[in-house]
Parts: C-alpha cells; structure tokens; sequence
C-alpha cells in the first residue's frame, strides 16, 4: 500500500480562524457552486450508506433544504460556512469546505509539489483565501509534545502520542526520543501506549514506531474502493498511478462480509499491501498495550487497525472513530466561488472483510463510559498486570 502523504483530520484544527465578510457571489454563483458540490458527492463519497445506517441521515434527499439554506446566505463567508456546515452532515472527519487561509496553505505546500491538482495557482482560488483573515496560530503550533514515563518502576513503561506528527517537525527527533526511552527498558513487563485523542496524521510515524519495538517483518493487507465514475475521483487515481482492479474481482468471501452497496455504488479496488519492517536490534519483550477512544482517527486508526490484525499490542477502551488505511481525501475547486473541497475518496476494507469507517476498530478490553479521564485506563492496565 502507499504511503500517503498527509491526512490530518478537521477534529485536529484548533486555531480558530474566520472570513473577511466578502459579498462577491450572486445566489446563482453559490447556487451552482452547490449543484457541483452536490453531484460529486452524489458520484464519488463512498460513505452516503454508511451515514444512513449509522446516522440515520439521507444527505442526498436533503438536497432541497440544503438548497435553502444556500438561498438565505448573506456573504461569501456565510457561504462558504454554510456549505461546510451541510457537509458535516455527512459525519465524516475527511470531508469539508476549505474555509481558512492557513489551512489552504497548508495543502498547497503539502500537496503543490506533487502535482496531483491544477488549482493552487488559480487566481480565483487565491483571491478566495487571500480575503480570509487568520485568527489564530498555524495549525502545527497546536501539536503536543510526546510523553514517556514509568508507570510501574522498572516493571511498566508509558509513551503517550497526542497525534500521528511530531511537535518540533521532526518524526525522527521522536523516534531517537522514543528510542532513548527504551532503551535498558526492554524486558519491562509491559509498554502502555496511548492515543487516546490522536485524530491522525501520517502513517510514517506509527510505521517508524513499530520498526523501533521490533525486529519482526509484518505483512498487511486490506482493500480501498473506489468510485471511478466520478470524473473528480477519476483524475485523482490516475494521478496517483493507482492500480486498479474492477470491483468484480474482489475476492467473493470479502464481499460477503462487506457493506452490501460494495458491488453496486463501487467500481474499482486496490489491493492494500504494507510492509513493516522491524528493525530494532533490542526489540520490547513484554506485553504491549494500546490505549484508544472514539477520537482516534485517520493515521491513528490505522495504527489500531494494524495492532489488532497483527496482534501487535492489547487495545483497551473504546470504539475508534474510524477511516484508517485510506488514502488522502482528494481535493477539487468550485467553480464560482474557488472554494476548495475535501473529500473522503476511498473506502478501506480490512483483509476479514470489514469496513473500518462502519465498524471502527473494537478495542480488546473495553471501558465502560467514555471517560476524559486517563485514570481508568491505567487503572484496567495494572489490573490486567497485576500491579495494582
């Protein structure tokens, strides 16, 4: 599977940032501008059945109160808040309205050099963001710092990882950190780590932490779907060089178990393929536990997914958030406004036939009530270790 290259999830932005109040577009521009919105995701999000049984929300039969709502909108920045407020009807952390400057920046540094998208450069798309006013600090300066400590001298260690990226900019400054940490503490009885709150990030760094705590070679795989009749999505894949396959391929016992709209809504499908290669010289030997809740997310569910399939670690707490091993949520402007959209672009597909995003992952020791509180979590680890 590639690497992506980036996914941070909305959940993550704590800067608070607003719009200049801009009056520019006419009802017809928003309206059409909508009408696109509309269409894609109608052609190429793969979670409109997942948002109707686990939400209970049939965002496509909305389309005429959204259409309304669209109507009543005073300025451009109105606008653009309003759109994104209809898109989180669709309950997915991948999926927005662009509607700060910092932000946009962001993704046009990220992904500019790439050459996936022709609109960084749009006058129109730019004129757009130049009028948003930043409130707040650049996204980055709101990481947390790691965390390492002994729970249980010389018995149980503890690495917290508040998201899938580091705080000073460097993965590898934290993974000598980290390593540092470990290092005469191997034979600890066990390592608690958590993501408790971790909404993503890349997955080079969870990667890089498995290669440090082993020195085995772990093989995954898993499916990402896509719908490839959508022109958006279309250009995307071809962008990125996917490998496709027809998604009648798709071994039949993963379809069996699959959402049953797979065949039906989704055209395509790679075949996932990661290795992770162990390369610690003095590899952790005790038991290893993975501290998770409902906000782990993107990069972060994917290093749950990866420690419950391969074994790697004992998940205690609740139900993640989903939407792990996929690739980046694909980008595209719209027309009249240059507002730039986010969009989930694929559905994953675990190798026992689960969608990630409808079943999240099942922690194996669950904690009742979904505390804030880090106690319990720690309280149930020295239980099951006997050191409480």
């Amino acid at each position: 599977m590639r690497f992506r290259v980036l996914i941070i999830s909305i959940l993550i932005i704590l800067t608070t940032v607003g719009c200049s109040s801009t009056n520019n577009l006419s009802k017809e521009d928003k309206l059409a501008d909508f009408e696109q919105l509309y269409n894609e995701i109608k052609k190429g999000y793969p979670f409109l059945e997942v948002n109707k049984r686990q939400n209970k929300i049939d965002w496509l039969a909305n389309k005429e109160t959204y259409q309304d709502l669209i109507e009543k909108t005073s300025s451009d920045q109105d606008f653009a808040e309003k759109l994104n407020s209809i898109l989180q009807d669709l309950n997915s952390g991948h999926t927005e309205v662009i509607t700060e400057k910092a932000y946009f920046d962001m993704f046009k540094e990220v992904y500019g050099p790439l050459g996936w998208y022709d609109f960084f450069d749009d006058e129109n798309v730019n004129n757009m963001y130049n009028s948003f006013k930043d409130k707040g600090k650049p996204m980055s300066e709101s990481f947390k710092d790691i965390e390492m400590k002994d729970l249980v001298k010389d018995k149980i260690g503890y690495i917290y990882i508040p998201q899938m990226n580091s705080a000073n900019g460097s993965i590898d400054d934290d993974m000598k950190r980290i390593e540092s940490y470990l290092r005469n503490r191997q034979n600890y009885k066990a390592l608690v780590i958590n993501i408790r709150g971790n909404t993503g990030g890349t997955d080079e760094y969870w990667t890089k932490l498995v290669s440090i705590l082993s020195d085995k070679k772990f093989e995954c795989g898993g499916y990402n779907l896509v719908r490839n009749n959508s022109d958006v999505i279309n250009k995307y894949t071809k962008a990125r060089k996917v490998k496709l396959n027809d998604i009648n391929e798709l071994p039949k016992n993963i379809i069996k178990k699959a959402p049953k709209e797979v065949t039906s809504m989704f055209t395509h499908f790679e075949e996932n393929k990661l290795t992770v290669e162990g390369k610690s010289k003095t590899p952790f030997k005790g038991k290893i536990y993975l501290l998770v809740d409902d906000f782990v997310y993107s990069g972060a569910e994917s290093f749950s997914i990866f420690c419950k399939e391969q074994n790697f670690a004992t998940i205690v707490g609740t139900k993640t958030g989903g939407d792990g091993y996929v690739y980046d949520p694909v980008l595209f402007k719209l027309n009249n406004s240059g507002l730039i959209v986010r969009m989930s672009s694929a559905m994953y597909i675990t190798d026992s036939g689960i969608c990630n995003e409808e079943e999240k992952t099942t922690p194996d020791v669950k904690i009742e009530n979904n505390s804030k509180r880090l106690e319990p979590y720690i309280d149930k680890v020295l239980e099951l270790e006997n050191e409480k």
